[in-house]
C-alpha cells in the first residue's frame, strides 16, 4: 500500500515495548497476593474487573509487572487480539501469561495502535501469524510482527478523535438496533393478550373455556429405545430439539423403527399441534409448532405432546397454547425437578378460550399480522446492523489509509518520530534493556 505523506510502514515492535504476563503456578510463585488481569478480564474496548482473582509475586515481578494508564493489553489466546487500553490509573494489579502487554513509546497514541489491532483482527489480518490447531494464539514474536502504517504523532490524535466521534453514533445506532427484539416480542405478546387473555366474567359472547382435550385427542410420543435405532420400518420423528419458538428446526431429523401398528398410531397428519413436552429449563417448556407435512412420513417422539384439534383451527390453536406457555401458565401446572413436564393430563386439563369458529379466521389473521410487522422489524434490524458493520470496517479502512482526516504539511514526519524511537532505545541503560529484553 502506497502510504500517505509523512507516514512510514512500522510495526507494534517498533512503536510499543510489550510483554507477556506471569504464569501463574502455585507451587513455585512467591511473595505476596496481588490482584491480576486474566484474558476473561479483558474485552473489546474495556475491562471487566468484576472477578479479579491473585496470584502471590515477588516486588521485582510486581514492579515489572504493573498496570498504568495507557498501557494496552492484548489477548494472546482465546480470541486473538481482543483489546483494551487500561484507564484506571496507576494499581497494585498485574496481567497473567495469556495477556500481551504494549507499552506505546512517546509520540505513539496507543489508542491509534488498539484501533489498528482490531481493525486487524476483524480482517483476519493477523491469520498468518497466528499459531495452533484448535486454540489459536498470538504469540510474543508475532505479535511485534503485526504491521502498522504510523501517522505523524498529531495525525494519530486526529484520527483517534475522529474514530471516536463517528464509532459512538455507530455505538449509539446499534443500542437503538439493540432495543428490536425487545419491541418484537412485546408486540407478538400484545397481540396474544389482546386475543386469549380473558377470564370468565370477561369472555366475549359466543366464546367459551375448553379443556384441551375436549379440543381434540391428545397423545405422548413414542418412547425411544435402543433398540429402534435400525430396522426394517425406519421412520424420520419429531423430538423436542426440532421445535423453536417460531415453529420447527428440521436440520437435523433422526429415524427410527415404527412398526405399522406404531405407525398408525404415531405418524403427524397435516394440522397436528406439537408441544415439547418437557425441559430442563421452565422457560423452554410448552414451545408449540403445527405440522404441515414438511417430512414425509414423520412420527413424533415421547418428548413431544400431540393435540390433533376439531373445531378449533390448528394454527389458531398454536397461537393460544404459544400464549399460555409464554404467559407461564404452563410452569404453573408442571412437574418434576431436573426436568420440568407438562405431562399429557397436564396439557389435556389445559384450558383455552374457544372462539366461533366463525370468528376464527377474521382474528388468526389479526395475530398473523401482528406477527409479520414483528418479524419484519427483527429483520430490518438485522440487516441495519450488518450495515453497520460495513460502515464501521470501511471507516476504519479509511483511517489506516490516510483518508479519513486531513493532512497538515507542518506535521512531523513518522520518519523523525521512529528515528527518536530507535535512538532512546540504543542509549537506555543496559540493565534496562536487557530487563526488558527478559520480559519480554
Amino acid at each position: 500500500m502506497i502510504l500517505p505523506r509523512g507516514w512510514e510502514n512500522a510495526t507494534i515492535g517498533d512503536v510499543a515495548d510489550t510483554v507477556l504476563g506471569k504464569m501463574l503456578d502455585a507451587a513455585k510463585n512467591k511473595g505476596e497476593m496481588v490482584p491480576y488481569l486474566r484474558n476473561i478480564n479483558v474485552r473489546w474496548g474495556g475491562f471487566d474487573l468484576s472477578d479479579l482473582e491473585e496470584m502471590r509475586v515477588t516486588s521485582d515481578e510486581l514492579g515489572a509487572l504493573s498496570v498504568r494508564d495507557g498501557d494496552l493489553f492484548v489477548c494472546e489466546g482465546g480470541e486473538p487480539g481482543r483489546s483494551a487500553i487500561w484507564r484506571g490509573g496507576n494499581q497494585r494489579v498485574i496481567f497473567q501469561k495469556a495477556l500481551h502487554r504494549l507499552r506505546a513509546m512517546p509520540g505513539v497514541e496507543p489508542e491509534f495502535i488498539a484501533k489498528h489491532i482490531a481493525f486487524s483482527a476483524a480482517t483476519g489480518a493477523f491469520s498468518d501469524l497466528l499459531t495452533g490447531t484448535t486454540i489459536r494464539h498470538l504469540t510474543q514474536v508475532a505479535i511485534k510482527r503485526v504491521e502498522l502504517p504510523l501517522p505523524p504523532t498529531a495525525e494519530q490524535r486526529r484520527i483517534v478523535a475522529k474514530l471516536d466521534a463517528l464509532t459512538a453514533r455507530i455505538a449509539r445506532a446499534r443500542a437503538e438496533l439493540d432495543r428490536v427484539p425487545v419491541l418484537a416480542a412485546s408486540l407478538r405478546q400484545t397481540s396474544l393478550r389482546d386475543a386469549f387473555a380473558w377470564n370468565a366474567e370477561t369472555l366475549p359472547d359466543g366464546w367459551e373455556w375448553k379443556r384441551i382435550d375436549e379440543i381434540g385427542a391428545v397423545q405422548l410420543g413414542r418412547q425411544r429405545s435402543p433398540k429402534d435405532h435400525q430396522g426394517p420400518h425406519m421412520r424420520p420423528y419429531m423430538r423436542a430439539a426440532n421445535i423453536t419458538w417460531s415453529g420447527w428446526d428440521l436440520s437435523d431429523v433422526k429415524e427410527m423403527n415404527f412398526s405399522p401398528d406404531e405407525f398408525e398410531v404415531f405418524s403427524l397428519r397435516d394440522g397436528d399441534v406439537l408441544l415439547n413436552e418437557g425441559s430442563g429449563s421452565a422457560k423452554e417448556v410448552g414451545k408449540p409448532a403445527v405440522w404441515r407435512g414438511e417430512v414425509e412420513g414423520a412420527c413424533f417422539q415421547n418428548t413431544l405432546l400431540r393435540v390433533r384439534p376439531d373445531g378449533y383451527l390448528p394454527d389458531l390453536l398454536r397461537y393460544a397454547l404459544l400464549y399460555t406457555a409464554l404467559s407461564g401458565q404452563f410452569i404453573a401446572n408442571t412437574k418434576g425437578v431436573n426436568i420440568i413436564h407438562i405431562g399429557k393430563g397436564g396439557l389435556s386439563k389445559s384450558k383455552v378460550p374457544v372462539p366461533p369458529i366463525d370468528q376464527q379466521t377474521a382474528l388468526l389473521q389479526q395475530i398473523d399480522r401482528a406477527f409479520v410487522r414483528a418479524d419484519r422489524l427483527e429483520t430490518e434490524a438485522a440487516r441495519a446492523r450488518k450495515l453497520f458493520d460495513r460502515l464501521e470496517a470501511a471507516i476504519l479502512a479509511k483511517a489506516f489509509r490516510g483518508e479519513l482526516v486531513p493532512q497538515d504539511p507542518n506535521d512531523e514526519p513518522a520518519s523523525v518520530l521512529l528515528e527518536r524511537i530507535r535512538a532512546e532505545r540504543a542509549s537506555a541503560p543496559k540493565g534496562k534493556r536487557t530487563r526488558r529484553s527478559a520480559s519480554s
